[in-house]
Parts: C-alpha cells; structure tokens; sequence
C-alpha cells in the first residue's frame, strides 16, 4: 500500500479552495440541463458548496490562528494513491465527458465499471469473479438509479 505524507493545514488549504472551484465548475455546467434535468445535481452541489466553504473557512483560520507555531504536523494524507487517482479521474471524467456525450444510464455504467476495473487492476486483486460481480452491481445500482428518477420522481435525465 502507497501512502503520502504532507503538512496537513497546507492540504486543507488547497483541498479546500479546489473543492470550492469544483462545486462553481459543477453550478456551471448544470445550467445547461433543462430546469427538472438540473435540479438534483444543483442541490447535491449547494450542499457540497456549503461544506466547502465551511472547510475553507475552517482552514485558513486554522491557518491564521496557528502561523507563529514552529512544529510540523505530518498526517498520512491518502492511503492508496493510485486508487485515489483513478477515482479523481475517473469522477471528472464522468462529470464533464461520460455524463453529457452518453448520458445518465450508459454514462453511470461505464464510469462503475471502468474505475472498479481499474482500482482492482492496480490493487493486483483483479479476477474473473470481481469483475463479474463489479459489472452486475454497477449495471443493478444505476439502473436502480435510474427508475428511481425516471418513475418515482419524475425526473428526466439525460
């Protein structure tokens, strides 16, 4: 397992404003959707954005309250680099690629199953069996997803 040291209130720092960058990227790319297809992205974002600027607001005061200390905080930051990497890439990938060129249900897919795949690929846990198994949950879990929007709440996805 790859793990990462970092001085803990410099990641808060740039955790904080890129997940505030993120949540605007996010607001802006709803406003294409229709006013029912934006709807619980837009929500899901505002929430995001709130805790985001919590966080933001909650680090750079760490910041400022603890600028004369001298001693070095060290934390171990991300367990698992490579899986952490194929996950963030994968959820962008899928926010501004997968989500408006195949839409919701085909898009959903194959963003399950290509990171599973890959996170197991690197994890050297790769097998017949996981990858049946991802394949069935990521299909049952998105179109579950989907008739739930679809039937129960009248939305319309892409």
């Amino acid at each position: 397992m790859k793990s990462i040291n970092i001085n803990r209130r410099l990641a808060d720092k740039i955790l904080s404003v890129f997940l505030l960058f993120l949540c605007g990227a996010i607001l802006w790319e709803t406003r294409k959707f229709s006013e029912y297809g934006a709807y619980f992205p837009y929500i899901v974002t505002l929430f995001l954005a709130v805790f985001s600027l919590v966080y933001f607001i909650k680090s750079w005061g760490v910041l400022l309250r603890k600028m004369g200390s001298s001693g070095k905080e060290q934390l171990e930051l991300i367990q698992d680099l490579s899986s952490f990497l194929v996950s963030f890439v994968g959820v962008l990938a899928y926010i501004f690629i997968l989500f408006s060129l195949l839409g919701f249900l085909v898009g959903s897919i194959l963003f399950c199953i290509s990171v599973t795949s890959v996170i197991q690929i690197t994890r050297s846990e790769a097998s017949f069996k996981l990858t049946t198994l991802s394949l069935l949950s990521s299909g049952m879990f998105t179109f579950m997803m989907y008739y739930l929007f679809r039937h129960v709440f009248h939305i319309h996805l892409p």
